[in-house]
């Protein structure tokens, strides 16, 4: 059995036979039951599958990354996935979301970090006015780079030695975000199965001086630099 929701948020469940089983959801929170595979009005929260009174076992992981790009390349206000609970039981996960920048690649080189990615559960922007790869300090400054967008297509490209000029602290963390046409846009790698990205996933450093920069996903997935003072060796 394999399951999928499809970009009109409708449960997609293909079986080994024919099955005319009627679908049941039921919140794991609240106890409310939905009947049937449209899934347009769900509440936030996670659901059960079941039918003839119990839950579906599966072995499916319930996505396709292709499948995944494809749903984020609507404009939407809510993300609703298919899921394998640990224990085989299929789920329906539905959350909120709001537009952002799907990371797809990240290029940490030549004194830039460059980044390129994908306008997800927005509009298009096929005519941007203007378009900023921005750098925004945790409790300081903010820089930015120059960027472009087509259709949802977002590449950007900021100095590392902007992220380093008078740095005197130890350690700082700058968060990056796509800035479209005065629209600030968080970059961040979730349309995968990969977990714990931060300790799982690393780039190459860069050097400014003694300044090693490094960008990373944070504990949200979300894409940022940390430019970090190494200390002389003798």
């Amino acid at each position: 059995m394999t399951s999928r929701v499809d970009d009109d948020d409708t449960l997609r469940i293909e079986w080994p036979e024919p099955d005319d089983g009627k679908i049941l959801l039921r919140n794991t929170e609240t106890g409310e039951e939905h009947e049937g595979i449209d899934l347009s009005g769900l509440a936030a929260g996670t659901w059960t599958v079941s039918k003839h009174g119990a839950p579906l076992v599966t072995d499916d992981p319930g996505f396709s990354l292709d499948g995944l790009v494809a749903y984020a390349g609507r404009a939407r206000d809510r993300e609703i996935r298919a899921v394998r609970s640990p224990e085989g039981i299929l789920h329906v996960l539905v959350r909120e979301v709001g537009p952002y920048v799907e990371v797809a690649r990240v290029c940490p080189e030549d004194g830039m970090v460059g980044v390129e990615g994908m306008l997800a559960y927005g509009e298009p922007r096929p005519a941007a006015r203007s378009a900023w790869l921005v750098a925004v300090a945790r409790k300081g400054p903010e820089t930015a780079g120059g960027g472009t967008v087509r259709g949802r297509r977002f590449t950007g490209k900021v100095p590392i030695a902007q992220l380093t000029e008078g740095q005197t602290k130890r350690r700082v963390f700058w968060d990056l975000f796509a800035e479209i046409d005065g629209v600030r846009l968080p970059l961040a790698a979730r349309l995968d199965d990969v977990t714990e990205k931060k300790s799982r996933v690393r780039f190459p450093a860069q050097y400014v001086g003694q300044v090693r920069v490094r960008p990373y996903f944070t504990d949200a997935d979300s894409l940022a630099v940390a430019c970090t003072i190494e200390e002389k060796t003798s």
